[in-house]
C-alpha cells in the first residue's frame, strides 16, 4: 500500500484530528480512576492517544505535567529533542529498533521536560502516547523559538538545527 494511502487510512480509521502542537491525534483511552495531583487538581490516573506525524510536520516544543510514554506503531523514525528539568538536552529516537539501531519501540519523556518531535526517516510515524496522570490542556504550554532561546541560550544551536 502506498504511503499516502496508509496515512489517509489511518486518519479515517481512527478519526484523527489536528493537535494544537502539530500532527493529528485522537484520545482513545481514559482511566476510570480519579486522582488528585499536585496543586489539588482532580484528574484521571492516565490517558492515551493515537498520534500521527507526517514528514514535513513537527510537534512543537511543549511541556506537560505528566510522564509521557511514546509507543511506536508504524512508519519511519521519529526524533525527540528533550530539555529536561535539570537543564540537559537529550535526543531520543522512536521507531522500529530492528530497522533503526538508534531507535526504541518505547520512549519516555519525564514530566516537566520541554520537548519536540519530527520525522527524520520515512514519510510518517504513527505512534501512541500514554500519560500518567492524564493529559490536561491547562497543564500544556507551547514554546516559540524566541522564548526557548532566552530560557536556554546554551542550547540555541541544537534547537535551531533540530527545527531546520
Amino acid at each position: 500500500m502506498q504511503t499516502e494511502k496508509i496515512i489517509n487510512k489511518l486518519i479515517k480509521q481512527y478519526n484523527l484530528k489536528p493537535h494544537v502542537e502539530g500532527g493529528l491525534y485522537i484520545r482513545h483511552y481514559e482511566s476510570k480512576e480519579d486522582i488528585t495531583r499536585d496543586g489539588n487538581i482532580k484528574c484521571k490516573s492516565g490517558s492515551a492517544i493515537y498520534y500521527l506525524l507526517e514528514k514535513n510536520d513537527i510537534s512543537k516544543f511543549h511541556k506537560i505535567s505528566s510522564d509521557e510514554l511514546w509507543h511506536f506503531y508504524s512508519g519511519g523514525l521519529l526524533e525527540l529533542n528533550i530539555i529536561t528539568q535539570d537543564n540537559k538536552y537529550i535526543v531520543k529516537y522512536l521507531g522500529n529498533s530492528l530497522i533503526y539501531k538508534e531507535a526504541s519501540f518505547c520512549v519516555t519523556v519525564e514530566k516537566g521536560s520541554i520537548f519536540s518531535a519530527k520525522v527524520i526517516k520515512g514519510e510518517y510515524v504513527f505512534a501512541g502516547c500514554s500519560l500518567h496522570p492524564e493529559f490536561i490542556i491547562n497543564d500544556f504550554k507551547i514554546y516559540d523559538i524566541e522564548e526557548l532561546e532566552k530560557l536556554f541560550p546554551q542550547f540555541k544551536d541544537k534547537i535551531n538545527n533540530f527545527l531546520k
